[in-house]
Protein backbone atom coordinates (compact mmCIF):
# COMPACT_ATOMS: atom_id res chain seq x y z
CA UNK A 1 0.00 0.00 0.00
CA UNK A 2 2.87 2.40 0.85
CA UNK A 3 4.48 1.79 -2.55
CA UNK A 4 1.15 2.49 -4.27
CA UNK A 5 0.80 5.80 -2.40
CA UNK A 6 4.36 6.84 -3.31
CA UNK A 7 3.77 5.95 -6.95
CA UNK A 8 0.54 7.97 -7.00
CA UNK A 9 2.30 10.93 -5.37
CA UNK A 10 5.05 10.78 -8.00
CA UNK A 11 2.46 10.83 -10.80
CA UNK A 12 0.67 13.85 -9.29
CA UNK A 13 3.96 15.75 -8.92
CA UNK A 14 4.95 14.93 -12.50
CA UNK A 15 1.57 16.14 -13.74
CA UNK A 16 2.02 19.42 -11.87
CA UNK A 17 -1.00 18.82 -9.67
CA UNK A 18 1.06 18.87 -6.47
CA UNK A 19 3.93 21.29 -5.80
CA UNK A 20 6.95 20.04 -3.92
CA UNK A 21 8.13 22.61 -1.34
CA UNK A 22 11.59 23.98 -2.01
CA UNK A 23 14.03 25.87 0.16
CA UNK A 24 15.23 29.16 -1.34
CA UNK A 25 18.98 29.53 -1.63
CA UNK A 26 20.38 31.98 0.89
CA UNK A 27 21.09 35.42 -0.52
CA UNK A 28 24.68 36.25 -1.47
CA UNK A 29 26.61 38.48 0.92
CA UNK A 30 25.63 41.64 -0.96
CA UNK A 31 27.57 44.87 -0.52
CA UNK A 32 26.82 48.38 -1.76
CA UNK A 33 27.54 48.80 -5.48
CA UNK A 34 29.89 51.76 -4.90
CA UNK A 35 33.51 51.94 -3.69
CA UNK A 36 34.55 51.12 -0.14
CA UNK A 37 33.97 53.83 2.45
CA UNK A 38 31.64 56.05 0.41
CA UNK A 39 28.55 57.21 2.33
CA UNK A 40 25.52 57.72 0.08
CA UNK A 41 21.82 58.28 0.73
CA UNK A 42 19.19 55.84 -0.56
CA UNK A 43 15.49 56.22 -1.34
CA UNK A 44 12.63 54.84 -3.41
CA UNK A 45 9.91 56.88 -5.14
CA UNK A 46 6.36 56.48 -6.39
CA UNK A 47 7.46 55.97 -10.00
CA UNK A 48 9.20 52.68 -9.19
CA UNK A 49 7.41 49.48 -10.21
CA UNK A 50 8.38 48.09 -6.79
CA UNK A 51 8.91 50.06 -3.60
CA UNK A 52 12.05 47.98 -3.01
CA UNK A 53 13.82 49.43 -6.03
CA UNK A 54 16.27 51.98 -4.67
CA UNK A 55 18.10 55.02 -6.01
CA UNK A 56 21.29 56.28 -4.43
CA UNK A 57 23.31 59.49 -4.65
CA UNK A 58 26.18 61.29 -2.98
CA UNK A 59 24.74 64.33 -1.21
CA UNK A 60 28.10 66.07 -1.62
CA UNK A 61 27.60 66.36 -5.37
CA UNK A 62 30.08 63.69 -6.45
CA UNK A 63 27.57 61.18 -7.84
CA UNK A 64 28.34 61.27 -11.57
CA UNK A 65 31.42 59.30 -12.60
CA UNK A 66 31.63 57.21 -9.41
CA UNK A 67 32.54 53.58 -10.20
CA UNK A 68 29.64 51.12 -10.11
CA UNK A 69 30.78 47.86 -8.51
CA UNK A 70 29.34 44.36 -8.52
CA UNK A 71 27.35 43.90 -5.31
CA UNK A 72 28.28 40.21 -5.29
CA UNK A 73 30.09 37.79 -7.59
CA UNK A 74 28.33 36.24 -10.56
CA UNK A 75 27.93 36.25 -14.34
CA UNK A 76 26.84 39.21 -16.46
CA UNK A 77 23.51 38.19 -18.03
CA UNK A 78 22.71 41.54 -19.66
CA UNK A 79 24.72 44.60 -20.69
CA UNK A 80 22.79 47.01 -22.87
CA UNK A 81 21.51 50.52 -23.50
CA UNK A 82 17.78 50.60 -22.68
CA UNK A 83 15.38 53.42 -23.52
CA UNK A 84 14.25 53.56 -19.88
CA UNK A 85 17.14 52.04 -17.92
CA UNK A 86 19.87 53.69 -19.99
CA UNK A 87 23.27 52.06 -19.80
CA UNK A 88 22.48 49.05 -17.61
CA UNK A 89 24.02 45.79 -16.42
CA UNK A 90 22.37 42.71 -14.91
CA UNK A 91 24.29 40.07 -12.91
CA UNK A 92 23.09 36.52 -12.27
CA UNK A 93 24.35 35.32 -8.87
CA UNK A 94 22.86 31.82 -8.98
CA UNK A 95 20.03 30.33 -6.96
CA UNK A 96 17.52 32.71 -8.55
CA UNK A 97 19.32 35.83 -7.29
CA UNK A 98 20.00 38.76 -9.61
CA UNK A 99 21.12 42.39 -9.30
CA UNK A 100 20.41 45.22 -11.74
CA UNK A 101 22.35 48.50 -12.17
CA UNK A 102 20.69 51.26 -14.24
CA UNK A 103 21.29 54.77 -15.67
CA UNK A 104 25.09 54.46 -15.91
CA UNK A 105 27.08 56.75 -18.20
CA UNK A 106 29.30 53.84 -19.29
CA UNK A 107 29.37 50.03 -19.18
CA UNK A 108 32.67 48.20 -18.63
CA UNK A 109 31.52 44.56 -18.85
CA UNK A 110 29.88 42.35 -21.49
CA UNK A 111 27.40 39.50 -21.40
CA UNK A 112 29.07 36.30 -20.23
CA UNK A 113 31.79 38.02 -18.19
CA UNK A 114 32.43 36.50 -14.78
CA UNK A 115 32.72 39.20 -12.10
CA UNK A 116 33.84 39.18 -8.48
CA UNK A 117 32.30 41.28 -5.76
CA UNK A 118 33.83 44.73 -6.29
CA UNK A 119 34.48 44.36 -10.04
CA UNK A 120 33.80 47.67 -11.80
CA UNK A 121 30.74 47.44 -14.05
CA UNK A 122 30.72 51.05 -15.27
CA UNK A 123 30.29 54.55 -13.84
CA UNK A 124 27.27 56.33 -12.37
CA UNK A 125 25.44 58.60 -14.79
CA UNK A 126 22.03 59.83 -15.93
CA UNK A 127 21.07 57.86 -19.05
CA UNK A 128 17.68 56.47 -20.09
CA UNK A 129 14.70 58.13 -18.40
CA UNK A 130 16.84 59.45 -15.53
CA UNK A 131 16.31 63.09 -14.53
CA UNK A 132 19.66 63.50 -12.79
CA UNK A 133 22.82 61.53 -11.92
CA UNK A 134 22.04 58.59 -9.64
CA UNK A 135 22.38 54.82 -9.48
CA UNK A 136 19.18 52.76 -9.65
CA UNK A 137 19.77 49.38 -7.99
CA UNK A 138 17.67 46.24 -7.57
CA UNK A 139 18.11 42.88 -5.85
CA UNK A 140 15.76 40.23 -7.26
CA UNK A 141 14.91 36.65 -6.32
CA UNK A 142 13.18 34.59 -9.00
CA UNK A 143 12.43 37.84 -10.88
CA UNK A 144 10.74 39.47 -7.87
CA UNK A 145 12.36 42.63 -6.42
CA UNK A 146 13.41 42.13 -2.79
CA UNK A 147 14.15 44.58 0.01
CA UNK A 148 17.82 45.33 -0.60
CA UNK A 149 20.41 44.17 1.91
CA UNK A 150 23.96 45.42 2.27
CA UNK A 151 26.65 44.03 4.56
CA UNK A 152 24.17 41.74 6.33
CA UNK A 153 21.39 44.24 7.05
CA UNK A 154 18.23 45.38 5.25
CA UNK A 155 18.02 48.86 3.75
CA UNK A 156 14.98 50.65 5.24
CA UNK A 157 12.30 52.02 2.97
CA UNK A 158 12.47 55.82 2.63
CA UNK A 159 10.91 58.12 0.05
CA UNK A 160 13.32 61.05 0.05
CA UNK A 161 17.07 61.48 -0.12
CA UNK A 162 18.74 62.49 3.12
CA UNK A 163 16.51 60.36 5.38
CA UNK A 164 18.80 57.32 5.37
CA UNK A 165 22.49 56.78 4.56
CA UNK A 166 24.57 53.69 3.87
CA UNK A 167 28.37 53.38 4.01
CA UNK A 168 29.89 50.97 1.51
CA UNK A 169 31.86 47.98 2.75
CA UNK A 170 32.52 46.81 -0.83
CA UNK A 171 36.23 46.85 -0.21
CA UNK A 172 37.72 44.89 -3.07
CA UNK A 173 38.38 41.60 -1.30
CA UNK A 174 37.32 39.74 -4.41
CA UNK A 175 39.58 41.37 -6.99
CA UNK A 176 42.58 42.68 -5.07
CA UNK A 177 41.67 46.36 -5.46
CA UNK A 178 41.68 48.98 -2.72
CA UNK A 179 39.47 52.02 -3.24
CA UNK A 180 40.88 55.42 -2.30
CA UNK A 181 39.98 59.10 -2.68
CA UNK A 182 42.51 61.64 -3.95
CA UNK A 183 42.14 65.40 -3.38
CA UNK A 184 43.90 66.45 -6.63
CA UNK A 185 45.14 65.04 -9.92
CA UNK A 186 48.23 62.94 -9.18
CA UNK A 187 51.16 62.44 -11.59
CA UNK A 188 52.06 58.85 -12.33
CA UNK A 189 55.49 57.27 -12.74
CA UNK A 190 56.80 53.95 -14.06
CA UNK A 191 58.59 53.47 -10.73
CA UNK A 192 58.18 55.43 -7.47
CA UNK A 193 59.15 59.04 -8.11
CA UNK A 194 61.65 58.20 -10.85
CA UNK A 195 62.01 59.78 -14.29
CA UNK A 196 59.43 61.75 -16.20
CA UNK A 197 55.73 61.49 -15.39
CA UNK A 198 53.93 58.87 -17.51
CA UNK A 199 50.42 60.24 -17.03
CA UNK A 200 47.76 61.25 -14.51
CA UNK A 201 45.43 59.70 -11.95
CA UNK A 202 42.42 62.02 -11.86
CA UNK A 203 41.11 63.53 -8.63
CA UNK A 204 38.32 61.49 -7.04
CA UNK A 205 37.70 57.82 -6.27
CA UNK A 206 40.09 55.31 -7.82
CA UNK A 207 41.44 51.84 -7.12
CA UNK A 208 45.03 50.93 -6.28
CA UNK A 209 46.63 47.50 -6.04
CA UNK A 210 49.39 47.84 -3.44
CA UNK A 211 51.89 50.19 -1.82
CA UNK A 212 55.67 50.46 -1.70
CA UNK A 213 58.07 52.73 0.25
CA UNK A 214 59.96 55.27 -1.84
CA UNK A 215 61.11 58.88 -2.23
CA UNK A 216 59.38 61.41 0.00
CA UNK A 217 56.83 63.80 -1.48
CA UNK A 218 56.47 66.89 0.75
CA UNK A 219 54.46 70.11 0.53
CA UNK A 220 54.92 72.24 3.65
CA UNK A 221 54.28 70.05 6.70
CA UNK A 222 52.45 67.35 4.68
CA UNK A 223 54.57 64.44 3.44
CA UNK A 224 54.41 60.79 2.42
CA UNK A 225 56.95 58.11 1.51
CA UNK A 226 54.37 55.57 0.30
CA UNK A 227 53.71 55.05 -3.41
CA UNK A 228 50.59 53.35 -4.74
CA UNK A 229 50.48 51.07 -7.77
CA UNK A 230 47.46 51.77 -9.98
CA UNK A 231 46.15 52.13 -13.53
CA UNK A 232 46.27 55.77 -14.60
CA UNK A 233 43.23 57.56 -16.01
CA UNK A 234 45.49 59.19 -18.57
CA UNK A 235 48.46 56.98 -19.34
CA UNK A 236 49.44 53.32 -18.93
CA UNK A 237 48.47 50.70 -16.36
CA UNK A 238 50.60 49.54 -13.43
CA UNK A 239 52.13 52.92 -12.61
CA UNK A 240 52.86 54.61 -9.27
CA UNK A 241 51.36 57.71 -7.65
CA UNK A 242 52.28 59.22 -4.32
CA UNK A 243 50.07 58.49 -1.30
CA UNK A 244 50.55 62.18 -0.50
CA UNK A 245 47.46 62.74 -2.69
CA UNK A 246 45.16 60.62 -0.51
CA UNK A 247 42.30 62.68 0.91
CA UNK A 248 42.65 61.33 4.45
CA UNK A 249 44.84 59.48 7.00
CA UNK A 250 47.81 61.89 7.27
CA UNK A 251 51.58 61.73 6.88
CA UNK A 252 53.22 58.43 5.89
CA UNK A 253 49.88 56.60 5.84
CA UNK A 254 48.59 54.54 2.92
CA UNK A 255 45.12 53.22 3.74
CA UNK A 256 41.99 52.65 1.68
CA UNK A 257 38.65 54.39 2.23
CA UNK A 258 37.70 51.82 4.88
CA UNK A 259 40.83 52.55 6.90
CA UNK A 260 42.63 49.32 5.97
CA UNK A 261 46.36 49.38 5.32
CA UNK A 262 46.89 48.84 1.60
CA UNK A 263 48.90 45.65 1.10
CA UNK A 264 52.61 45.85 0.27
CA UNK A 265 53.65 45.26 -3.33
CA UNK A 266 55.56 42.00 -3.75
Amino acid sequence: MKLIRLALLALLVAAGLIAVPTTAMAAPAFQMPIPCGLRWTTASHSGHASQWMIDMVDMGGNTRGTPVLASAGGTVSASLNSATGGQMVVIDHGGGWQTRYLHMDRRDVAVGNTVDQGTQLGVVGSTGDSTGPHLHFEQKLNNVVQQASFDGHLVPLTWSYGEHYETSANCGAGDGKFWVDTFADAPGYASPGAGASTGTLKKGTSYVYCRTWGPEVRVGSAFNHWWLKTDLDIGPANQYVSAYYLSRWGNDEAKDNAGRDIKDCT
